[in-house]
This record gives C-alpha cells, sequence and structure tokens, in this order.
C-alpha cells in the first residue's frame, strides 16, 4: 500500500514538471502557421528572380547570401540603390557619341562643363534633341554675323554629330526676334524677319561646311517676333529670352520633311 502510494506520487510530480504533451505539438502549429503567413506575406511582393535564387539556394543546400534574402521581401517600388542607378543613367558623363542617345548627355555635359546653363538650354524628347540658345551666344545686336563663341559650340556639335549621320533624319534652325516695343513700320517688320531668317540659315550654313550631314537634312526658317516663348511685358529681360536660335535633330525615320510628305501626297495623286 504504501508503495502504490508513492509510485502515484511519483507519477504526479513528473506530470507537473513538463506539462501535458499536447502542448509542445500546439505551439509548434502555430509557429508553422506563423511562418507559413510570414512567407505568403513576402511572396506576395517579391522579386521573382531573386525567388528564384533563394529556392535554388535551399534546394542545394546553399546559404543564401544577404542580398538575395533581403531583396525577396522587397516590394515593387525600386529600391534606393535601382533609383540611385537611374539618377546616373540620366547624367552619364558622355565625352563620345556613339548613339543618338548620347547626343543629349553629350551637350549636357558640355554646357555644364562651360558654365552656359543660362545662354543654352538642351531637352530630350521622344526621337529628338532640342537645343535653344540666347541670341547673345551666336551674334551681336542687329546683326546676322555669328561671333567666335557662337562657332565653337557648333563646333563641339559638329563633333557630336559626326558618328551619327545615319542616325539624323532631319535638323532643323529657327531664328527669332523680339518686339523692341510700339509699332513698326513696314520696313521694321521686314528687317526683323529677314534677320531672323539669315541668323538661322548662317547657323545652317556653318554646320553645312562641316560636310557631315547631307544638305537635303538642313532646313532653316525665321519667325520674327512672331514665336515668343514668354509674353512680351517690354522688358530687356522678357526680350532677352525671346530673342533666340533653336536647333531641332530628329530621329532617323520618326519626323519626316513637310516637303516629303507634300511630295508622296503629290505621286499618289498622279498614280490615280
Amino acid at each position: 500500500m504504501i508503495g502504490g502510494e508513492g509510485m502515484a506520487r511519483k507519477k504526479s510530480n513528473n506530470e507537473g514538471g513538463g506539462g501535458p504533451n499536447w502542448l509542445d505539438t500546439y505551439a509548434d502549429m502555430v509557429t508553422l502557421l506563423l511562418t507559413f503567413f510570414v512567407m505568403l506575406f513576402a511572396m506576395s511582393t517579391m522579386n521573382a528572380s531573386k525567388w528564384q535564387q533563394l529556392v535554388e539556394a535551399f534546394a542545394t543546400n546553399k546559404q543564401p547570401d544577404k542580398k538575395t534574402v533581403q531583396a525577396v521581401g522587397m516590394s515593387s517600388k525600386a529600391s534606393p540603390a535601382a533609383v540611385s542607378s537611374k539618377k546616373e543613367d540620366k547624367n552619364k558623363d558622355v565625352t563620345k557619341v556613339e548613339s543618338f542617345d548620347d547626343l543629349y548627355d553629350y551637350l549636357k555635359n558640355y554646357i555644364k562643363e562651360n558654365k552656359l546653363e543660362d545662354s543654352v538650354q538642351v531637352h530630350k524628347g521622344d526621337d529628338y534633341t532640342f537645343i535653344t540658345f540666347q541670341n547673345s551666344i551666336f551674334f551681336d545686336g542687329d546683326s546676322s554675323v555669328l561671333r567666335a563663341d557662337g562657332k565653337k559650340i557648333l563646333d563641339f556639335l559638329s563633333e557630336g554629330l559626326k558618328p551619327i549621320p545615319k542616325e539624323i533624319g532631319e535638323v532643323r534652325f529657327y531664328g527669332h526676334t523680339a518686339r523692341a516695343g510700339g509699332s513698326k513700320t513696314v520696313e521694321q517688320q521686314a528687317f526683323d524677319r529677314t534677320l531672323s531668317s539669315d541668323r538661322a540659315k548662317n547657323v545652317l550654313l556653318y554646320v553645312q561646311y562641316k560636310n557631315i550631314l547631307h544638305p537635303s537634312k538642313m532646313v532653316s526658317e525665321g519667325y520674327g517676333e512672331y514665336r515668343p516663348i514668354v509674353p512680351h511685358d517690354g522688358s530687356e529681360e522678357t526680350r532677352k529670352k525671346n530673342r533666340r536660335v533653336e536647333i531641332y535633330i530628329s530621329k532617323t525615320g520618326k519626323v519626316s520633311s513637310v516637303l516629303d510628305t507634300v511630295y508622296e501626297d503629290i505621286k499618289k495623286s498622279e498614280n490615280k
């Protein structure tokens, strides 16, 4: 009897020390469920290529690198490194043009290095590059004779065009004057029109003499005061902005000449 009570007491002590066995199983199940939901969340926002690398690493019993593990849980938004890379792409240090797409960065770097931001602006569009020059860069007042500083910039531009003549579809040169204030006589209006046309033409001719592009790809136009980029308010600052020369450079096959379109329409009508 005494022995039976001792055995019972011993059994009771064992149960009190370890707790019920089902608690261990329950704890394991909760842990697995938590792990499962964490994995689902990670998969919903994962980087697919990195996830594949992680799976392959586990399949071959290799330790995945830290970057791969972190990338799997990344959202669809670009990481700071990716954003930084994009910024670097936008500010490439291009000193030599190898394709049409290099032309913008080539010019942008030149403008920055020579501190010409206030006088020259360059814009990159869909398959074109557009450059705006303040008039003082190229010409003295009421003159259409190219200045030395203007020739220097055009030399640099021509060097950029030299490797890619087949990628250039068309180059348009635009000349603009500015409203001086008050009404103009017919002679003054004619002078402005002629001046803007001559300026655009002389910039074109300087580039044409480089013998890089076929002359048929180049066109010049003068708009006088009638295409201002800022509303005229009578101030010299406004006139300074509106007095300018612009160069539009399009990629091959993206912009066709107006005349080419007209001639093609004429041919079609004659063949009917």
